[in-house]
């Protein structure tokens, strides 16, 4: 953009925050001044209310004049930023909007923008194979850093938004070094890897960088002492091992073989690191291993011993003991120290068997994640408990793994989880699971209390009270039975609240394990919930109220934005609440901001919502379905795949949503919350109120398209027919039609046609009976699609054609565009391939005029076929590429792949060198979304490595 006389700004955020016009720098005045700009410059083009700029650049310490201070900032700074705008003339750079303001900014004049532009530029040309072009692209990237990001800004809200960008750096520096490597350039990065790894040194893959480079630079023996002081530290700062990629990198150093491949003497199309691997991935599904693990020495003893015993492996552990009494933490604690007996992968599933928000896993569900982990695509896993059960023993029949089955209720559906020899599997239960024992032989390895001098050992490194009111810590520890969970949150109690004296905590806790105990409840529960109600006492208002609210969240954690939601507060005060909360020991915060609670803090908290009035639960139950309709259909809408005209239009719209710009974002929020949708919609359904019933149909909906493109098609069918219900019991003919239309599409993916063409003649007649014309013209469509799948051509080119006539009645471009595509892949299926071009290449204009960047990307991967039949071999390699660039830039790994398996279909058919590699990383993308397709890709490469042709 130009202001001032055509003079061009430039903004800086990645070093000094600077504004320049021409060659000159802009005065941004006051440090507070420069903070307002900070605020508005990172949410650029977009509005930030008054209140968010407040409390970004004061936090805690608001003054009372603190809106008219951010009105004098803002004018401020537009003097600076348009000089020669007229005193009462409108801004024109920096608006107001609402309660708040906007800072309107060009992408190419901001330097941040322009590195993740060279950062995105990277990713398409290493997805082309174009190696060194994507090692410039960061070059480039990495040039745009003048220093520490946001120089000369302080405060919390710059603090945060440093440390991202730092961390983001530091992943581009790391992948440079990546492409540095396959280049065969690994020597030149020793230094620079040197220097970030002692910057840095709790990231492993810093480590396995440095590792390779020295390897590549001829010293091994260097790289096996980067390896041993990677251990030291991360088993002192951490208390883990080192991961399964490092140390098979270590085992590879120490076999005398090189980690990467030869450096290549002709230009390289993918990177040749990629290998098809026996198992698509080595499992390690462990959490992380706890901090610390008090008092329980002689069992971690007594399980290195048990598997002592058990050296061909075969070995069943059941770790049993009352709730709370820390199951899960010894299991982990030992799963990670004897993980190195388990080279071939760790599994880890939660069964939920006393989880009050949740129903148990059954075998079934753990069996299918289990096939999915190691590579059997959804449609060749078995139906029945038994066959998966075979299949799972069959796959790790000759590897040492390690399962991890956590929550267990009872024997019966654990026995079909059982691997066998020679892996281990160690469950943990409230239950002894004696059936275990009959039919597995397992050992039982039993949880009591805390003695008291370890019970008193927890409190005090938790509460950081060592030496101090010693008499009372050991009253506490007897108030708390020794039980670890009751430990913990007592002892948080004392952390953040250093002038609680032990002694005052002793007391209160003493009354309330009277009265609990005179109410009669369980001895097992009865520790807990003293500590539990003396904790919730002693918290401010509305982390209190909280509790109760997330007794009626549905799933297993949540984010400030849905309890801000729930709570009608802002994020900034339900973050501080949640942040409380953890700090008393009641939740703990995951990945991405995510909190959680253990199953006991569940129950109470379950307890408490029971006893909110009927129309505060009804309330906070509307807010919490309405937040997540609404993100889940502005995610939807950024995902780069066409949908059709529903109004979704919740009843209350969030003030505050999470901040999402593009569909890598909302592909990521979706992978986040898809758990908690599906718990909301099953709510939904079940609420017994008739309005939420649209929830119920419309967030299936919102989530169909995520579900395509990650290939998850059996919980798209499952939510699917749920959705169908929904609508149905609503009586909505658009409901009806779209959850048909979906449920048809997804019958389709199982190869049930029959099934499939069923529902979309039925989506056809509701479409016919309401008179939507632009619902026929999509519907037609899909039935001429299962009508070719059926081999019925000539009824299928009959109906795409009426389908066509419909929507150019009707103005439907993508409903056109869509019947041109799947009438030229008719054509291409019947081998008229002048008239597939046609059809094709016609659909591809349409597509990219309603920006729908996966049918453009299919079509051209379809044209790429014709091509390659017709002999056009030079035009078929590009539209292949074409179709992997437009792949790229919608973010798209499933069409990625099918791109790059078309490229290598038509370099094997030119007996050029590049199809391997284009093979290899189709197999890579294919087999990290669970696609089926993952087996014909399979097979192709070993055609391929064997040396006999692939059939055209």
């Amino acid at each position: 953009m130009e202001y001032d006389g055509g003079e061009p700004l430039r903004f800086e955020v990645l070093g000094l925050l600077r504004v320049v016009r021409g060659d000159r720098e802009v005065d941004l005045g006051a440090a507070k001044q420069r903070a307002v700009l900070a605020v508005l410059l990172l949410a650029r083009n977009t509005p930030v209310s008054r209140d968010q700029i407040i409390e970004a650049v004061w936090v805690d310490s608001v003054p009372s004049s603190a809106v008219n201070l951010v009105q004098t900032y803002v004018a401020g700074l537009r003097r600076a930023l348009e000089p020669s705008r007229a005193r009462r003339a409108p801004a024109e750079l920096l608006t107001s909007v609402g309660d708040g303001y906007r800072l309107r900014v060009d992408p190419a004049a901001v330097d941040l923008d322009l590195f993740e532009r060279a950062v995105a530029a990277s990713t398409r040309a290493r997805g082309s194979g174009d190696l060194v072009g994507a090692t410039r692209h960061l070059d480039d990237a990495l040039a745009l850093w003048r220093g520490e990001p946001l120089g000369g800004v302080a405060g919390l809200f710059a603090e945060v938004e440093r440390g991202r960008l730092i961390e983001r750096r530091l992943a581009v520096l790391e992948e440079r070094a990546e492409l540095m490597l396959l280049i065969g350039r690994g020597a030149e990065l020793v230094a620079s890897l040197g220097s970030l790894v002692g910057e840095h040194p709790l990231r492993e893959r810093g480590y396995g960088l440095l590792m390779r480079a020295l390897c590549q630079a001829g010293r091994q023996a260097e790289a096996l002492g980067v390896y041993r002081e990677a251990r030291r530290v991360l088993i002192e700062e951490l208390g883990v091992e080192p991961g399964p990629d490092l140390r098979r990198l270590h085992q590879s150093v120490l076999a005398g073989e090189n980690p990467e491949p030869e450096p290549p003497t002709r230009p390289i199309t993918l990177p040749a690191a990629v290998v098809e691997p026996q198992l698509p991935t080595t499992p390690a599904q462990l959490p992380r291993a706890p901090v610390s693990l008090i008092g329980r020495d002689l069992l971690v003893d007594r399980l290195d011993g048990l598997l002592g015993e058990h050296p061909g492996g075969g070995l069943v552990l059941v770790v049993t003991g009352p709730a709370g009494v820390g199951k899960t933490a010894l299991a982990l604690h030992w799963a990670h120290r004897a993980r190195e007996a388990f080279p071939d992968g760790q599994f880890y599933v939660d069964l939920h068997g006393y989880d009050p928000n949740q129903e148990p896993l059954g075998a079934g569900e753990v069996l299918n994640r289990f096939l999915r982990t190691l590579g059997v695509p959804s449609a060749d896993i078995p139906v029945t408990v038994e066959e998966r059960s075979a299949m799972f023993r069959t796959l790790v029949a000759d590897r040492r793994m390690f399962v991890m089955l956590d929550n267990a209720r009872g024997s019966t559906e654990l026995l079909p989880l059982l691997p066998g020899s020679p892996s281990c599997v160690m469950v943990t239960s409230r239950r002894r699971l004696v059936g275990l024992v009959a039919h597995a032989e397992a050992r039982l390895v039993e949880l009591d209390m805390l003695d008291q001098d370890a019970a008193v050992a927890v409190l005090e490194r938790v509460a950081g009270r060592a030496g101090t009111e010693p008499a009372a810590l050991r009253r506490l520890a007897v108030l708390c039975d020794g039980l670890p969970l009751a430990l913990r949150i007592a002892a948080a109690r004392l952390a953040v609240s250093p002038t609680l004296r032990a002694a005052e905590l002793v007391a209160e806790l003493d009354d309330e394990h009277g009265r609990l105990a005179a109410l009669g409840l369980e001895d097992e529960d009865s520790t807990v919930r003293a500590a539990l109600d003396a904790s919730r006492r002693a918290l401010s208002p509305l982390p209190a109220r909280l509790l109760a609210l997330l007794g009626l969240h549905p799933g297993p954690d949540v984010t400030p934005y849905v309890v801000a939601a729930m709570a009608r507060v802002r994020v900034s005060e339900a973050q501080r609440a949640l942040d409380a909360l953890t700090a008393a020991n009641l939740l703990s915060v995951g990945e991405a901001g995510r909190y959680g609670a253990h199953d006991l803090v569940r129950v109470y908290t379950r307890t408490l919502a029971a006893e909110l009035t009927t129309a505060q639960a009804h309330d906070a139950t509307q807010l919490m379905l309405d937040f997540y309709l609404h993100c889940a259909d502005l995610a939807d809408g950024l995902l780069p795949t066409g949908r059709g005209s529903v109004r979704v239009a919740p009843v209350h719209v969030p003030a505050e949503v999470p901040r999402l710009t593009g569909s890598a974002d909302a592909l990521a929020w979706l992978d986040a919350e898809q758990i908690n949708l599906i718990a909301a919609a099953e709510l939904a359904g079940e609420g017994g109120d008739r309005a939420w019933l649209v929830h119920a149909w419309q967030l299936p909906y919102t989530l169909s398209r995520f579900f395509f493109l990650r290939t998850d098609r059996s919980t798209w069918l499952r939510t699917t027919e749920a959705a169908l219900r929904a609508a149905t019991a609503l009586g909505d003919p658009e409901a009806r039609f779209v959850m048909l239309f979906n449920l048809g599409v997804a019958l389709a993916q199982f190869h049930r046609t029959d099934e499939a063409l069923a529902r979309h003649r039925e989506a056809l007649e509701v479409a016919r009976s309401s008179g939507d014309t632009n619902a026929q013209a999509r519907a037609l469509t899909t039935v001429a699609d299962m009508l070719r799948n059926l081999g019925r051509m000539d009824e299928a080119e009959a109906c795409y054609r009426e389908a066509l006539d419909v929507s150019r009645a009707v103005g439907s471009r993508w409903a056109e565009a869509n019947a041109h595509h799947n009438l030229g892949f008719l054509y291409l299926r019947t081998r008229r391939f002048a008239d597939a071009r046609k059809w094709l290449s016609a659909a591809v204009e349409m597509y990219r005029e309603v920006g729908e960047q996966c049918g453009e990307s299919m079509c051209h991967t379809d044209l790429a076929t014709v091509y390659q039949e017709s002999g056009e071999l030079a035009e078929a390699v590009e539209s292949a590429r074409t179709a992997l660039s437009v792949a790229s830039a919608a973010s798209s790994p499933y069409h990625q792949a099918l791109a790059h398996d078309r490229l290598a279909e038509v370099f094997d058919h030119q007996r050029r060198p590049g199809a391997l590699s284009h093979w290899q990383r189709a197999l890579a993308l294919f087999t990290e979304l669970n696609a089926p397709e993952a087996d014909q890709v399979r097979a192709r490469l070993a055609r391929t490595r064997a040396g006999a042709p692939n059939p055209s």
